[in-house]
This record gives structure tokens, sequence and C-alpha cells, in this order.
């Protein structure tokens, strides 16, 4: 049943109405047992996927579900026939979890927390503290480079470690608020593929390792997605082009799922699996959108013939940084949804 009240966004409130599940989940769920519900993502009519504690399952529900939307419910029925009946919807988990662990809101540790929350990763106290003072040290934009600084710890690298504000700036090499386009540790800034290469490899890790700080990033497996980043520096006829591709892989069978190119001011980003497969353009100011709008039906016309769509829309990329957030990857993550 669906309860008639308005709800969230102005629409009828999910409270006393049932989300079953496809398949039934294990046997940390049982009836009588209260839980926080995290809606990921909507799979097709009535279909969604949902995250309860720790783990996500597919749910079917007539409700008005919302994806971002946080639920408290109960579980009822019986072993193998267990369904979810709302009791609350939580208007702000994010900001709920703040507020019980005494850290303030706004400012930094908002935006590191709420970045968290979309990677599906434990919002605690401790992390939070690492990955704001690593954005500081980084000296980047902090709108941008969250994402990226999460995905250290989604890939279990301690943020407070000694190269990790190095790591993250190659992470977003080539793109504004990425390595200083001028020197690098005194020496000029790497103009060739070898340049590349050697400040890659230059790059501290942890002490007795062979491998260099980007080399464990990539080689580390996500908890929720594992993505490998490749910087790079191209030249052809005095006109040099540098920054990186991004691939996100899936974390059981390597294959890749999504790329995204970013260079500074422009980045696209390329579903590889799915439905629809249709590359999005970002642009950081107005005169590369225009710029990008002239060539689009040219770059629409060679896309089709790969059989690849274009979008119609050049979206504006101030904040995206070619990590892909939870809720347009190709995959489901393992989300934090306890308590």
């Amino acid at each position: 049943m669906t309860a008639n009240a308005t709800g969230y966004g102005g629409r009828p409130s999910p409270v006393g109405g049932s989300i079953h599940f496809a398949p039934q989940p294990g046997p940390a769920l049982h009836p009588g047992q209260t839980v926080i519900v995290h809606v990921i993502k909507l799979l097709d009519a009535g279909k969604w996927a949902v995250g309860v504690l720790g783990k996500v399952y597919p749910a079917s529900s007539s409700l008005p579900l919302e994806p971002g939307a946080v639920l408290k419910a109960r579980v009822g029925g019986s072993v193998g026939r267990l369904i979810l009946t709302v009791s609350d919807v939580v208007p702000d988990a994010v900001l709920a979890a703040l507020a019980r662990q005494g850290i303030p809101q706004g400012a930094l540790e908002e935006l590191v927390a709420r970045t968290l929350a979309r990677a599906g990763l434990p919002l605690l106290s401790d992390t939070i503290q690492k990955l704001k003072s690593l954005l500081t040290r980084a000296g980047m934009e902090d709108r941008k480079s969250a994402r990226s600084a999460v995905s250290l710890v989604d890939k279990r690298i301690d943020p407070g470690s000694p190269g990790a504000a190095a790591l993250l700036r190659v992470l977003a090499f080539g793109d504004k608020g990425g390595e200083d386009p001028r020197r690098y540790r005194g020496r000029p800034f790497p103009e060739t593929p070898k340049d590349v290469k050697e400040l890659v490899q230059s790059l501290p890790a942890d002490p007795g390792s062979n491998s260099s700080a980007l080399q464990a990033y990539n080689h580390s497996p996500g908890r929720t997605q594992s993505w490998i980043v490749i910087p790079f520096v191209f030249t052809s006829d005095a006109q040099k082009l540098s920054g990186n591709l991004k691939i996100l892989l899936d974390a059981y069978t390597s294959r890749p799922l999504a790329l995204t190119l970013c260079t500074e001011g422009v980045a696209a980003y390329l579903p590889l699996r799915g439905k629809r497969r249709s590359l999005s353009i970002f642009c950081d100011s107005e005169g590369l959108k225009r710029a990008a709008e002239r060539g689009l039906d040219s770059l629409r016309s060679k896309f089709h013939n790969m059989g690849l769509e274009v979008d119609d829309i050049i979206k504006e990329g101030n904040a995206f940084d070619g990590f892909t957030p939870v809720e347009q990857g190709e995959i489901l993550p393992s989300v934090d949804t306890v308590g």
C-alpha cells in the first residue's frame, strides 16, 4: 500500500508502502529488524536497486521512489519472503551523519561527506578530516578534485600518506587544478610521453615498494568502482594536448565499462556497456562550449559510423573530473547503509 500524504520533492510519501526483495537477501535481514534503505537507481518500471546493510539488492515496488532517497523501514514477512515496510523518510542522511559525529555542516567537510556518500563509502570522521587535509595540501579546486580524492579511499590508499597530494594532482594531469603546468619539483613540466613516464615513476609509493604511487593506484581494485588512470601528452603539428584517460573496469571480469578523456577545460565520457552508449561532452567555459558546438555535427557523424551516439547538449564541466558519479555508472556499487 502507499500513503497519500505529500512527501519528498512534492511527491506522495512512500511511508506505509512496501518494497519487495528479488531475489531474497541472505540471513543478515530478519523480521522485526529496522534498517536504513538507500534508493540507488531505477532499473526498470517498478524495479529498483536499493542498498541495505552494506549490500545492493534488486527490489520491486510501486512506491513513488526517487534515486538518492534514504528511507527507514521495518523488515517483515518470513524467511524467503522478506518485505520492507517504509516507516520514515530520512530528509538528509549526510547532514544527519555529520551531526551525529559532531562534524560542522557546510564548507569542505560537507562536500567531502557528500562525495563519499555518492561513491557508496562510509562517512567516518577520521576519513573526512584526512580528505579535507589532502585537498588543502594538493591546492586544487575542491569541487573538481573531491571525487579523485575519494577514489583513493575506495582503493584503500591512505589519503594522509606523504605521496597522496602528488598522486592526486597527477590524477588531474593536464586538467585545470592538476599538476603545475610550469614546474614539477624544480624540473620543467612534462612535454613528451617520456617526460610523463618519468614523472609518474617518480611518485613516491609505500616504503620498500618498487612501484610508483600511480602504479599502485591502478593495480588496486576499488570497493565500489575500479578506475585506471593514464596521463598523456600528445603533440601534433606543434600543438600539444595534455590530459589523462580514465577507464572504469568491472570489478569481477576486468572488462571496461566506461572511459573518460580529460584535458584542460574539456572532458568526454563514454559508457561502453548498457543500452545507451552516448558520448557526453563537458566544457569549463562558454568559449570552449561554442567551439565544441561548431564541431558537434562532424563528431556525431563519425560516432554514428561506429554505432555510437553523441549527446545533443554539451554540459557544464566545472565540477566534472572524469570519475562518473554512482548514478551515472554502469555498475551497482556496494554502499555503507548501516544505521
